[in-house]
C-alpha cells in the first residue's frame, strides 16, 4: 500500500514537516510505503516546505522588521537551482504588531523584505520565490521598493519617507537607481489571496482591521492607497493578487515584473506531488481548522482536487471542523477526522497537538485494517 502525507502546518503547534513525520511514523510498516511531502500555500511554512523537499539550506540575515527594529530572519536557499525562497511574514509579519500607535498601519512598512531580496540577489539567486501571507503591513510594498532603490518624490521634488502615512504626498516614482541585478531576476509571488489592490475586496477593506485600522479609518486609508497605487500602475488595471500581503503583491508585480501564482500549486510542482498522488492508494492531508473558507483554496481542498482526478481517497486530520461533510466530500475530501479527543481550551489543544495527532493516526490505521 502506498500512502502520501501532505499535511499543512497547524498554526501555533506543528509545522508541516512535523505533522507529516508523526503520521508517517504511525502508518509506515513492512506493508505500507509512506512518502512525506512538506506543503504550504505561500504563507507560514513555505520556506520549510521548499527546503525540505529540495534538500536546501536555511540562510539567516540581519534585517529589519515592520517597525524598523533590527532582527535576524531566515530564507531558504536551493543551491542547485540558484533559487531563494522568502516568506514576507519573516520581516513584516503580523506577529510584530503591538496594537499601539507605533504599529498603526500608517507607520509600518516592508523594508525588511527588501533587505532579504537584496541578500538573495547578492548571493547569486537567479530566481526568488516570495510567499505572501501572515503580514501585518498595508504599505503597498513601498518599504521594500525603497530598500531596492526606488525613490518617491513629493511636489517639491523632495524624497518622501517610505511609509503609508506619506502616500498622498507622493507625486513621482523613480526606478533608475534600482540595481541592474534586480531587473534581471525572475521573481515569483506565491499567493492564494486573489484580491486587487483597492475596492471592497482589496488590501485595505479585506484585511485592514486585522492589521490595526479602525473601521472609521478604512475609507481614508483606501483613498491614500488608491493615490499611491495609481502611481505604480501608470494607467494599467490592478490584477488579482495585487492586494496580497497589504499590497506587496502590487509592488512586486508592477515594479519587478513578478509573476503571481498559487502557492500550493508552486510547491506541488516542485515536489512532483500530482504525480506522486497518482501512484498512491491513499492521501493524508490536514490543517489546524477546516471550514467553509477552506473551500476557497486552502491546502486540503487543493490536494483533494489533485487526488479526485485519479480517484484516490483523501483523509484529513484537523484540529477543528466547521461545515457540512458533504461539502468537503464534493471537494475530494473523503473523510475528515478531528484530532481533539475531549472538550478543551485552545491552549491545551495546541499544547497536546502532537499527542492528539499521533493518537488519531493510530485509531485511523486500526480502522483501515479492520476494513481491508
Amino acid at each position: 500500500m502506498k500512502i502520501v502525507t501532505a499535511i499543512d502546518s497547524m498554526k501555533g503547534s506543528l509545522t508541516s514537516k512535523q505533522a507529516n513525520q508523526i503520521v508517517a511514523e504511525v502508518f509506515r510498516d513492512e506493508k505500507i510505503e509512506v512518502t512525506e511531502i512538506a506543503i504550504a500555500d505561500g504563507g507560514e511554512g513555505t520556506v520549510e516546505a521548499f527546503v525540505t523537499n529540495a534538500n536546501g539550506e536555511v540562510i539567516s540575515v540581519k534585517c529589519h522588521n515592520l517597525l524598523g527594529d533590527e532582527i535576524t530572519a531566515d530564507y531558504g536557499w536551493l543551491g542547485e537551482e540558484k533559487t531563494a525562497v522568502i516568506e514576507s511574514a519573516a520581516t513584516c509579519g503580523i506577529q510584530f504588531l503591538k496594537g499601539t500607535s507605533e504599529t498603526h498601519p500608517h507607520n509600518t512598512n516592508s523594508y525588511g523584505l527588501g533587505e532579504q531580496i537584496l541578500s538573495a540577489a547578492q548571493k547569486g539567486a537567479k530566481r526568488i520565490i516570495i510567499g505572501l501571507g501572515g503580514t501585518g503591513t498595508i504599505d503597498g510594498g513601498i518599504g521594500l521598493l525603497a530598500c531596492l532603490g526606488v525613490e518617491f518624490f513629493d511636489s517639491q521634488n523632495q524624497l518622501v519617507s517610505p511609509i503609508p502615512r506619506n502616500f498622498k504626498k507622493i507625486t513621482r516614482v523613480e526606478t533608475q537607481k534600482m540595481p541592474m541585478m534586480l531587473k534581471e531576476l525572475e521573481i515569483i509571488v506565491a499567493a492564494d489571496v486573489k484580491s486587487t489592490i483597492t475596492g471592497e475586496k482589496g488590501a485595505v477593506y479585506l484585511f485592514g482591521e486585522q492589521k490595526g485600522l479602525q473601521s472609521n479609518e478604512l475609507a481614508t486609508f483606501e483613498e491614500e492607497m488608491t493615490h499611491y497605487s495609481k502611481l505604480l500602475l501608470e494607467g494599467a488595471e490592478s490584477q488579482e493578487g495585487d492586494g496580497a500581503a497589504g499590497g506587496i503583491g502590487l509592488a512586486l508585480r508592477a515594479i519587478l515584473q513578478a509573476k503571481v501564482v498559487s502557492g500550493l500549486d508552486l510547491i506541488a510542482e516542485q515536489s512532483h506531488l500530482p504525480e506522486i498522488i497518482q501512484q498512491a492508494d491513499l492521501v493524508i492531508t490536514g490543517e489546524g481548522k477546516i471550514d467553509s473558507q477552506s473551500l476557497q483554496g486552502k491546502v486540503p481542498v487543493g490536494i483533494g482536487a489533485m487526488a479526485q482526478k485519479h480517484q484516490v481517497p483523501v483523509l484529513v486530520f484537523v484540529g477543528a471542523m466547521q461545515g457540512e461533510s458533504d461539502e468537503f466530500e464534493k471537494a475530494g475530501l473523503s473523510v475528515i477526522i478531528p484530532i481533539v479527543n475531549e472538550v478543551t481550551t485552545l491552549n491545551e489543544a495546541l499544547m497536546y497537538a502532537e499527542q492528539n495527532l499521533r493518537q488519531a493516526a493510530e485509531r485511523t490505521k486500526k480502522l483501515l485494517f479492520l476494513l481491508t
